[in-house]
């Protein structure tokens, strides 16, 4: 919900902007990896790399390593207002999350750790 609206104030579709959080924190990717971070096809993730480099938060440029992929880099300079929107949202976390007890945490850890492993089909 949050990440939704994060998204609409900077006029993007919630799965662009969960994109540009991964390069924000990952740095330059393959469109391949941003495909599997957000669990999109390969040709759903070329549409949001388009609507991302029309509106000028990201750029595409030749891989050092491999010359055919592409790397997608977002652009710092594109301001929008998520840096800030996303260190609210973390605050945010980080504050609800010191009010549970060591042993509620670890429960929490292990319920997140089991369900992402039946979600990843391991």
């Amino acid at each position: 919900m949050q990440q939704q609206i994060i998204a609409e104030r900077a006029g993007l579709h919630a799965t662009d902007a969960e994109c540009i959080d991964f390069l924000m924190e990952m740095g330059p990717s393959t469109a391949g990896a941003l495909a599997k971070a957000t669990r999109l096809t390969t040709g759903a993730i070329t549409n949001v790399i388009d609507r991302l480099e029309r509106a000028g938060f990201v750029k595409r440029g030749p891989d050092p390593k491999d010359r055919r992929k592409v790397v997608v880099t977002y652009i710092p300079e594109r301001k929008t207002g998520m840096s800030e929107s996303y260190a609210a949202l973390a605050g945010n976390v980080q504050k609800h999350l010191l009010t549970y007890t060591k042993e509620e945490l670890e429960l929490l850890t292990k319920y997140t750790d089991a369900l992402t492993e039946i979600y990843s089909g391991a």
